[in-house]
């Protein structure tokens, strides 16, 4: 059993806490928040300890692991320290805000010769599964095009001054929270970013805040892609990919803490389609038990360091065109 710490008492640590607390494969022994009035009646009632200083949770020898939960700007810090303590880290999306930062994140794990986790349980959906088994069974044939749109109006019930609101902490409206999960499985399907065009603006938010990004990127392999996310209307959740023998698309009925079935459609050269719905599972448990796997040597972790920096390189590129109006850059 691994033995881990988190770093990181907000909505989705705590999340992150109750998804693993049946998992036989994990015991959380130790919490950090600075905020500790706030979290200090969750960790009671989940039998943890707490404390107000990461540096004191990595000096425990009682804990073989961490999961970094904290805002984006300290994801980079944090890894990076706890890495250099000895500990295995699983860290919250996104891995980093830049490609320098995402390729000094990874460096220090290779260096320390660690599974470096990462919090896209997307992937462990029944039905994004079912769309990858199809891809890489050839039924599908090549990809040409992946369309998503993700959006939900949580951030709209936060204060203004909220960090998830903040440009600092989440350039590009909701991308750090939504799109980078769209696009981690584009670069699963499509490889690496070679051109990205994006727009972003404050449409109902008052700036700087932002509660629109749209980007459309485009592939080494020539496929195409286009990610959209606005933050303010009720929950809308899709993902289709089109590939030259058929296509799927997979449509949510809610947030991943909502616990509500996808819809799943499949339609193949003929034109005759499949369609059938996929029940909710613990998709955050089965991602940080796949992380154990690796964590424990049993098997490679499926993220893989080139994904994981071709995803930031596409987070790198939205901030920086919608920055420039618009135009597209190189990632």
């Amino acid at each position: 059993m691994i033995r881990i710490g988190i770093i990181g008492l907000g909505w989705w640590g705590k999340q992150i806490v109750v998804c693993l607390a049946d998992s036989p494969r994990f015991k959380v022994v130790a919490g950090c928040d600075i905020d500790t009035r706030m979290a200090a009646p969750f960790a009671a009632a989940n039998k943890f300890d707490l404390t107000d200083d990461y540096n004191a949770l990595l000096a425990r020898s009682d804990v073989d692991a961490v999961a970094v939960v904290t805002p984006h700007l300290l994801h980079e810090e944090m890894t990076v320290a706890a890495l250099g303590a000895g500990k295995q880290v699983f860290c919250e999306k996104p891995l980093a805000l830049t490609t320098a930062s995402a390729e000094r994140v990874i460096a220090a794990a290779a260096k320390a010769g660690r599974a470096l986790g990462i919090g896209h349980e997307r992937r462990f959906e029944p039905a994004m599964e079912e769309m990858r088994r199809l891809f890489e069974s050839g039924a599908l044939g090549r990809v040409l095009h992946l369309d998503a749109n993700v959006s939900h109006n949580n951030f709209r019930k936060m204060e203004p001054g909220n960090w998830r609101r903040d440009p600092r902490h989440a350039p590009a409206g909701a991308w750090t929270a939504l799109g980078i999960h769209l696009g981690d499985i584009f670069a699963a399907f499509a490889g690496n970013p070679v051109r990205v065009a994006a727009r972003t603006a404050s449409q109902i938010f008052a700036a700087p805040s932002e509660d629109f990004v749209s980007a459309e990127i485009d592939f080494e392999g020539g496929a195409s892609g286009r990610i959209t996310c606005l933050s303010t209307p009720p929950f809308y959740g899709r993902f289709t990919l089109i590939c030259d023998q058929g296509w799927v698309e997979v449509q949510e009925g809610g947030n991943v803490d909502k616990g509500i079935p996808s819809s799943f459609v499949h339609c193949g050269p003929d034109g005759s389609r499949q369609v059938r719905e996929y029940n909710h599972v613990n998709a955050v448990r089965l991602n940080f038990e796949a992380w154990a796997d690796a964590v424990e040597g049993r098997r490679i972790y499926r993220f893989t360091k080139e994904q994981l920096l071709a995803n930031i390189r596409i987070l790198d590129a939205v901030v920086r065109s919608a920055a420039a109006g618009g135009k597209p850059v190189a990632p």
